[in-house]
């Protein structure tokens, strides 16, 4: 789908520059390829909302609905996961001590609808004794305001973080107590796990340093689905690009999609792409860390053929803070609507400011 930004048009403001282009009027988007066969740039900025459509509002409970209470509930938790490989970056002395992430998953197993709403204390026990280490259950106003509505049958889930140092032996059967909001009782969840947070020692670790169990508050469970495949997800990606820029220009580059299929492939969905923009700061210069997602220009070019490729301009604002010598790393990522992004279809350049 093309997005096509509205023209405004009329006389121009007394006080507008003769030849300088007014800045608060979108740009038309190009519709014919380039000379070279290449299809133009176009600002075509859009949100995550945009691409993959509104997500699902939350589900709201029926008038009258009471507290959960923990005899309605049953709880486990199946695994932890180690930041780094869900999705997370493990930082300072996270990535020493083990820090484990888990998701308790709570269960409605009676024939009634209840709510989940509040801080939720959470401690951990090994054979019926609760384990010392220090206990944090503290959430923001937004998490403390939320209410989860649990129907008979359905699911909630609390996130759990479980840091070190952790040194202490462990044998037996863990078991997670929460104490549900609303004075609703305590829940008894076991911990079907083997993970454990790291226990470093030696110089520089703080001997009265202890283990930390944090919970979070109530959330409804994500949605996890097999995204639909695509056809696209054949297509192969290649920038190329100048070596060198200027700081405060904008620099052009092309992005070309393959197709090695023996097949066309419609650009139909019209997908996206993101733009990364980064460069490592210094204490004289400040860091670049910036992303964007925008539509292709698909208008020109509706499909790739077989065994062919297609060639898009793309532009990319150069910082003008950027000094001489610096480098900015500018990573392409190609997207597709309700698609989990492939490992390899994306491209970097790096450009040196001038």
């Amino acid at each position: 789908m093309l997005i096509v930004l509205a023209v405004a048009v009329g006389c121009a403001e007394p006080n507008a520059r003769p030849g300088r282009p007014d800045q608060t009027v979108a740009a038309p988007v190009p519709t014919e390829l380039l000379a070279d066969g290449s299809v133009p740039w176009a600002d075509l900025k859009i949100t995550d909302e945009d691409l993959n459509g509104r997500p699902p509002e939350p589900r709201r409970p029926a008038a009258g609905t009471e507290p959960c209470r923990a005899e309605q509930l049953t709880g486990r938790l199946t695994n932890w996961t180690r930041p780094g490989t869900g999705g997370e970056k493990p930082r300072g002395f996270d990535s020493a001590i083990g820090k484990l992430i888990g998701e308790v998953d709570v269960r409605n197993s009676s024939k009634v609808e209840c709510t989940l709403q509040g801080e939720v204390p959470t401690t951990m026990l090994v054979a019926g004794r609760e384990i010392p280490m220090l206990y944090t259950h503290g959430i923001n106003e937004e998490g403390r305001s939320r209410v989860v509505a649990v129907p008979a049958g359905g699911h909630a889930s609390l996130r759990l973080d479980w840091s070190g140092p952790f040194c202490l032996p462990t044998v037996g059967l863990l078991e997670l107590a929460i104490e549900l909001p609303h004075d609703g009782g305590t829940l008894r969840a076991p911990v079907a796990a083997d993970e454990r947070p790291g226990c470093p020692r030696g110089e520089g670790v703080n001997p009265r340093a202890q283990g930390t169990l944090s919970a979070s508050g109530f959330t409804e469970p994500v949605a996890v689905s097999r995204p639909p495949s695509s056809p696209l997800d054949q297509l192969t990606v290649a920038v190329e690009g100048p070596s060198t820029a200027v700081a405060g220009s904008r620099a052009t580059f092309r992005v070309t999609l393959g197709n090695p299929t023996d097949g066309p492939l419609a650009l139909d969905p019209c997908p996206a792409y993101l733009m990364e923009r980064f460069s490592l700061g210094d204490a004289s210069n400040d860091a670049v860390n910036s992303s964007q997602l925008y539509r292709l220009n698909c208008g020109p070019l509706p499909q790739i053929p077989a065994g062919g490729n297609a060639v898009f301009e793309m532009v990319v604002e150069v910082p003008a803070s950027m000094r001489a010598g610096r480098e900015l790393t500018v990573t392409w990522k190609f997207y597709l609507p309700h698609y989990v992004q492939g490992n390899d279809q994306l491209g970097v350049l790096t450009l040196t400011v001038g």
